[in-house]
C-alpha cells in the first residue's frame, strides 16, 4: 500500500481525536427521514474545526475546505437554500451587476439573513442587507478578473504563483457571497457560501447553470498565433497581422496599439476602436516592416497588442472551455503573435488536407506560402473523388488520427495510394494503435497493414522529453536536405514532446530518418519514415507537429517545408 505507515486520520490535526469521534457519532446517528436531527452534531463538529483567533491560519487549506463542507451540510440538513443569480454570465471590470438574492427554508424559519462579499473583496457590500424572499440588489464589480491564478503571470514550463494564492483551486473575486442567518435550526448563526450564478433554459438540455465571471473590458484576438515574415526585394521583410477586438462591455472606445520588438516598424495610422454593444467585434490589419531581411539572426520576434481606452486596458485573449459535463471555465492568453524569420522554403504550391480529429496544421502550412485546400473525406463524398482531382496537389496530408476518426477514409485510402504511385506525396500524421479488429467494432477505418504501400505497424512508442537530441539516420536523404538543410538546431525550442505513436516493424522497404530516446531508454527510429512508391513518396510521421507548428517552432516549419515538397523525378 503506497500509504502504508502514513496516518490518514484526523489524529495529527488540532482536536483530531475529538473530531474523529464526533464524525463517527454523526454517521451512526444519521436519520435519512429527518436530516435536521443531525444539525446539533454538525454544530459540534463545526466548533471543533474552527480554530481560535490566536491560531488563525489562512493557508490551512484543509481546515477551511472542511468548514465550507460542514456549512453546506448544515444548510442541506436544515433544508435551507441560498442563491444569488445575475442577468448574464459575464461582467467587465467597469460594469455594475444587478442580481437577485434569495433564501428559502424547508424546515423551521430563517431570519436576519445577510449577504456579504468573501474575504478577498475590495468593495464592501451594503452592510446588513436583508434578504427577504427574492431581493434585487445592484453592486459594483470588483477589480479582479476571474481566471486560473497560476496562468496570470508569464510562464514556460514552470508557473510563477503568488504565495498568498497557493493551495486554493481558483482565483476568487468578490463574485462569491456569504449568507448569514441567525434563524437556522439549532443554536448559533448559519453560514453558507455560494458563487454568483447565471441560469438559462436550453431548448435541448433544459435548465442550465454556470458561474458568473468578471472579465477585462475587451478581448484582444490575433487571428493567428504565428506568422511568417517574407522578404520583399533584397532588404525589406514584411508581414501582415489581423487582430480583432471584442467588446466585453457596452460603449467601448479607445485605441488598439501594437508593441514592436527591436527595429521593426509599422505604418503610422491609428487603430481607433469604437464598439457600441458588448459582444460585437472590430477588425484591424497591421503591416510590419523590417529593413534587415535576416532580422539580426533572430528566428522569432514577439509582437504584442493592447487596447487602451477610458474604461481601462486589455492585452489578453479570452478563451472559454465549455462542455456539457463540466461548468464553463475561462482563461486568458497574451494577445501576441510570433513572427518567424522566413527561411523555410518549399517547392510545393498546392496542398490537399484531409481533416482528422482536429488540429491547426492547415493554417500553419499556409504560412509557408502554399495554398491549402480541404479534401472532403466524409462517407459518400470520398467515393466520388477521382485520381485526376487529387493529382492537382503537390502533396496530400491526413490530419491527426484521420484513420481513426474519419469514416470515409475506407473509400479514400486506395485512391491516395494510387495518387502516390502516380507521382504524389502523401504524408500521414500519427494515428492511434488499432484496438479492434476490422471485422468487428472499428476504431481504424482500414486494415492497418495497408496504411502504407508496404506493411508496418503503429506502436505506442513515444518520446516525451522535448529536448531529446535527434540522431539523423540518413543525413543525405532529400527530406533532410531539400530544399532546407535540416540540422540539430531545428529541434531546439520544441514544446511538450518529440512525438507519439511511432511506426515499428518497418522491414526493409521503409527508410527511418530520425532516432530519439527518452533518458535511460532505447532509441526509437519510427518517428519519421518514408518510402518511394511508383513515381511518388509515402511518409508516416509520429512527430507532434500539431503542437510545434501552432507554437511557432521554426525548425518544425523548415522540416514540413521539406515534407510537402514534391519528390524530384
Amino acid at each position: 500500500d503506497i500509504f502504508e505507515g502514513i496516518d490518514m486520520t484526523w489524529e495529527l490535526k488540532m482536536n483530531g481525536k475529538a473530531i474523529s469521534k464526533a464524525i463517527d457519532q454523526l454517521i451512526v446517528a444519521y436519520d435519512p427521514a429527518a436530516p435536521k436531527s443531525s444539525v446539533p452534531q454538525l454544530r459540534k463538529i463545526e466548533m471543533l474545526f474552527a480554530p481560535p483567533a490566536s491560531l488563525y491560519d489562512p493557508h490551512d487549506v484543509l481546515r477551511w475546505k472542511k468548514l465550507e463542507e460542514i456549512h453546506g451540510l448544515l444548510a442541506a440538513s436544515s433544508g435551507a437554500v441560498y442563491e444569488a443569480l445575475a442577468e448574464r454570465p459575464y461582467y467587465s471590470l467597469v460594469d455594475s451587476v444587478r442580481l437577485t438574492a434569495s433564501a428559502f427554508a424547508r424546515n423551521g424559519t430563517l431570519s436576519a439573513q445577510r449577504i456579504a462579499f468573501g474575504p478577498l473583496s475590495t468593495e464592501p457590500f451594503p452592510d446588513g442587507s436583508q434578504i427577504q424572499g427574492n431581493t434585487e440588489l445592484t453592486l459594483k464589480v470588483l477589480p479582479i478578473v476571474d481566471q486560473p491564478f497560476w496562468l496570470v503571470k508569464e510562464h514556460g514550463t514552470l508557473y510563477e504563483i503568488d504565495p498568498q494564492l497557493s493551495g486554493i483551486p481558483w482565483m476568487e473575486t468578490g463574485m462569491a457571497f456569504d449568507f448569514t442567518s441567525n434563524g437556522f435550526v439549532g443554536d448559533g448563526p448559519g453560514f453558507f457560501n455560494t458563487d454568483l450564478l447565471y441560469k438559462w433554459v436550453d431548448r435541448v438540455a433544459g435548465e442550465r447553470i454556470r458561474p458568473v465571471y468578471v472579465t477585462p473590458v475587451a478581448s484582444v484576438i490575433p487571428k493567428t498565433n504565428v506568422i511568417m515574415a517574407w522578404g520583399r526585394g533584397e532588404t525589406t521583410v514584411a508581414a501582415e497581422i489581423v487582430v480583432e477586438v471584442e467588446a466585453l462591455t457596452d460603449s467601448l472606445f479607445g485605441q488598439l496599439n501594437m508593441m514592436l520588438p527591436g527595429s521593426w516598424t509599422t505604418t503610422k495610422d491609428l487603430k481607433v476602436v469604437n464598439i457600441l454593444k458588448r459582444g460585437d467585434r472590430q477588425s484591424f490589419s497591421f503591416k510590419l516592416f523590417h529593413e534587415d531581411h535576416w532580422m539580426n539572426d533572430e528566428d522569432v520576434s514577439i509582437v504584442r497588442f493592447e487596447f487602451v481606452g477610458a474604461k481601462g486596458r486589455a492585452d489578453r485573449t479570452l478563451h472559454e472551455i465549455d462542455y456539457p459535463h463540466i461548468m464553463p471555465q475561462v482563461y486568458y492568453t497574451p494577445a501576441e503573435v510570433k513572427v518567424l524569420r522566413q527561411d523555410s522554403y518549399t517547392t510545393a504550391k498546392r496542398v490537399g488536407y484531409v481533416k482528422g480529429a482536429g488540429d491547426e496544421v492547415p493554417q500553419s502550412l499556409e504560412q509557408l506560402g502554399v495554398v491549402v485546400e480541404f479534401i472532403d473525406a466524409s462517407t459518400g463524398s470520398a467515393g466520388q473523388l477521382s485520381l485526376e482531382e487529387l493529382k492537382k496537389y503537390d502533396a496530400i496530408v491526413t490530419g491527426i488520427r484521420a484513420y481513426n476518426a474519419t469514416k470515409g477514409m475506407k473509400e479514400l485510402h486506395p485512391l491516395l495510394l494510387q495518387y502516390v504511385e502516380q507521382g504524389g506525396t502523401l504524408i500521414v500524421q500519427y494515428n492511434t494503435t488499432p484496438r479492434f479488429s476490422v471485422s468487428g467494432v472499428e476504431d481504424f477505418q482500414i486494415d492497418p497493414a495497408t496504411l502504407g504501400p508496404h506493411p508496418f505497424k503503429i506502436t505506442r512508442d513515444r518520446v516525451t522529453v522535448e529536448e531529446a537530441p535527434p540522431t539523423f539516420l540518413d543525413p543525405k536523404h532529400p527530406l533532410l536536405t531539400t530544399p532546407n538543410a535540416i540540422t540539430a538546431k531545428d529541434f531546439e525550442g520544441w514544446v511538450q514532446e518529440r512525438g507519439l505513436y511511432f511506426a515499428g516493424e518497418l522491414g526493409d522497404k521503409y527508410t527511418p530518418l530520425i532516432a530519439w530516446n527518452d533518458p535511460g531508454e532505447q532509441a526509437l527510429t519510427g518517428g519519421l519514415i518514408t518510402c518511394d512508391h511508383g513515381q511518388g513518396r509515402f511518409i508516416y510521421t509520429g512527430i507532434s507537429f500539431f503542437r510545434q507548428l501552432p507554437a511557432g517552432v521554426p525548425g518544425a516549419y523548415r522540416l514540413w517545408a521539406n515534407l510537402i515538397s514534391p519528390r524530384a523525378k
